[in-house]
């Protein structure tokens, strides 16, 4: 952790369930901050105590007795108090220092409202930027194991409740503290009365323990149901053009609406735990209080002024006391956030990749440092060929490998294709290129040198992508670009532009390269959305342009834009063809055909078009007749007419 904080991690042995493990998250991450909001609390405290013995003098001033009985202590106390000060025990001096006291009370209570929620936003913004470090640095198949909507939700939701369950805990630390201070002046009015009520509380509390665990379990069920419709809500929204092409809207509203139906089910259970326990603290108060009144009257029979303040004092301890059960029980409830964050955040951390320095905190690096200079390993250069050596990859035990033992080279500065059908493992072999997978055997050489995991991130910054969904960021395109490179010149921007056939379109609309693209470039054609995809990968000036499957979705004369472009770069670029539509790949140098995971043929498009083999045979399934096909073609022709 930089800066010299300590980095507190959730190792997977431990039970983020478990309060302590919380508690020492809220102490480890606060430190001197809690020190902070430990004094405003004392102050808050000491302002309600100051309170509460100025009610003795203030009692005498109006004629009751208070130097004798329950009251005589505080009588003395007070008096040589006021005295240390220059004051007496008359009416307008008491009543001018409770005034003082109270505006102190009400400032210090303003302080402590802004204070914890500020603490807790702390605690909030400290799990979410360290859920999210973890996540984007960890290994690309940490993702692929799980659907992005849990991600997200855990990301906001379970952050949110897990903040919130903090707050409670920070509630709860004020509380103590305030209540502290009521227990002492009630045991300083009567010891034995203060021991009566507080073992009778402490039974309640005992009473109330199985209401807590329910309080767990309804926490537990609202949180699933939250996430369960939080992930109906993102498909559906997502998918609705589908669902409309189905004409499924109804079927799909009925869905969300049972989990809806279900989510608030959990919340009201939920909140009928927290009122079953509230009927039952206030109904335990106000017996309590009725007990305590009955036995110092008749047991003990005080009178006058003692009798007053006692009540005066059980009257607000008595609900503070139970308030800290209502905190304890909301805290308890927000647990299994805070465990979902936790578990995750370790997961990811456990997958971490390894990664260049950056200034960052936590996590290797931290966006509170985001603007600082990083320093970065030099990009790799590529002077001969890529190699893979041999690689297999399985997704997981006992499934077929996606590669099996694949090895071919991608010469550099030529055009490579990589080609096959659906499920030979192309986009396999793009996510191994670039470093997203580890071979599962055999190895990913450049220029002969084995590519190490240590030297992945500088290899991959040497890497233009462009998929066949383009990501593109709601806002500019200047601003699109520049999330590639945000030290880029409006030069650069535009020279990218030129080289990706995109700069024409852009100079046609009026804002130009400050357009807004929209949501995930609604607001652009699906050519135009590649093309600045391409321009922003060009931008890094990458010494490879690895292309997968970015021109399968398009059709032919904006295909043809764009591997127009593409073409264009020949020589200065190595450039990686990942593709099934082979009318993409004419002018490829060199072109490696995948089968069910295993490299089945090599060779330039004459040559494996030429070939009886599975090129061949593509070709013809896509329409396109090989050289072979076609002269066999001509022969038939030609003998007929002859016949």
């Amino acid at each position: 952790m930089g800066g010299g904080r300590r980095q507190w991690r959730c190792s997977p042995e431990v039970e983020p369930f478990d309060v302590r493990a919380f508690i020492t998250f809220v102490v480890g991450e606060l430190r001197w901050r809690l020190a902070g909001g430990a004094a405003v609390a004392l102050a808050l405290a000491a302002a309600e105590g100051a309170g509460l013995l100025l009610l003795v003098p203030l009692l005498a001033s109006i004629g009751l007795t208070v130097a004798e009985g329950a009251t005589s202590g505080l009588a003395t106390l007070t008096t040589r108090l006021l005295a240390t000060v220059g004051m007496g025990p008359s009416l307008a001096a008491v009543l001018g220092l409770f005034l003082l006291v109270s505006l102190t009370h009400a400032v210090l209570y303003r302080a402590s409202l802004l204070l914890n929620p500020t603490l807790e936003q702390r605690l909030a913004v400290t799990l979410r930027e360290r859920l999210y470090a973890a996540m984007v640095r960890a290994e690309w198949s940490f993702f692929i194991t799980r659907r992005n909507t849990d991600l997200v939700h855990t990301l906001t939701s379970d952050v949110d409740r897990a903040g919130s369950a903090a707050y409670q805990l920070l509630t709860l630390f004020t509380g103590v503290l305030v209540s502290a201070v009521y227990v002492a002046v009630a045991f300083w009015l009567s010891p034995a009365l203060t021991g009566i009520v507080l073992c009778g509380g402490a039974g309640v509390l005992v009473v109330l323990r199985r209401r807590s665990q329910r309080s767990t379990a309804m926490g537990e069920r609202y949180a699933d149901a939250d996430r369960r419709q939080f992930h109906v809500a993102s498909e559906s929204i997502a998918g609705v053009k589908v669902a409309k092409s189905l004409g499924a809207e109804g079927r799909g509203i009925v869905i969300f609406g049972r989990h809806a139906h279900d989510r608030a089910e959990a919340y009201l259970d939920l909140l009928r735990a927290f009122a079953r326990s509230k009927l039952w603290l206030d109904v335990s108060s106000a017996l309590l209080i009725s007990g305590l009144l009955f036995i110092a009257v008749e047991w003990f029979e005080l009178r006058g002024a003692g009798l007053l303040l006692l009540v005066l004092t059980f009257a607000r301890v008595l609900p503070r006391l139970m308030a800290l059960q209502e905190s304890a029980q909301i805290v308890i409830a927000g647990l299994p956030s805070f465990r979902q964050v936790t578990r995750l955040t370790s997961e990811a951390e456990t997958q971490a990749e390894h990664h260049d320095h950056c200034g960052m905190r936590d996590a290797g690096c931290g966006v509170r440092n985001a603007g600082s200079a990083l320093r970065l390993t030099p990009r790799p250069s590529l002077l001969r060929a890529i190699r893979f050596d041999r690689i297999s990859y399985s997704f997981g035990e006992g499934t077929q490998p996606a590669l099996d033992s694949v090895s071919f080279s991608i010469p550099a500065g030529l055009t490579t294709a990589i080609v096959g059908a659906s499920g030979a493992g192309k986009s396999t072999a793009a996510d191994l290129l670039m470093g997203l997978l580890r071979p599962s055997a055999g190895r990913l050489l450049l220029d002969d040198r084995p590519l190490g995991a240590a030297e992945i991130p500088a290899w991959r910054r040497s890497i233009g992508y462009v998929p066949q969904d383009s990501f593109l960021l709601h806002d500019t395109v200047r601003a699109n670009l520049l999330w590639a490179k945000p030290d880029a010149t409006e030069g650069d921007m535009w020279q990218a532009l030129e080289r990706a056939a995109a700069a024409d379109f852009l100079r046609a609309r009026p804002e130009g390269i400050d357009s807004v693209v929209g949501e995930r470039g609604v607001r652009l054609s699906g050519g135009e959305r590649q093309r600045l995809a391409l321009a922003r990968a060009l931008l890094t000036q990458p010494g490879l342009l690895l292309l997968d499957e970015a021109t399968s979705a398009l059709d032919a004369p904006n295909e043809h834009q764009i591997l127009t472009a593409v073409q264009h770069l020949a020589g200065r670029i190595t450039t990686v063809i990942i593709t099934h539509r082979l009318s993409a790949i004419r002018r490829a140098d060199v072109i490696h055909v995948l089968d069910q995971g295993r490299l089945v043929e090599s060779g330039t498009w004459l040559e494996l078009a030429r070939r009886d083999g599975t090129f061949a045979r593509l070709l013809e399934a896509q329409g396109m007749e090989s050289p072979m096909v076609a002269g066999q073609s001509r022969e038939v022709a030609a003998s007929r007419a002859a016949i």
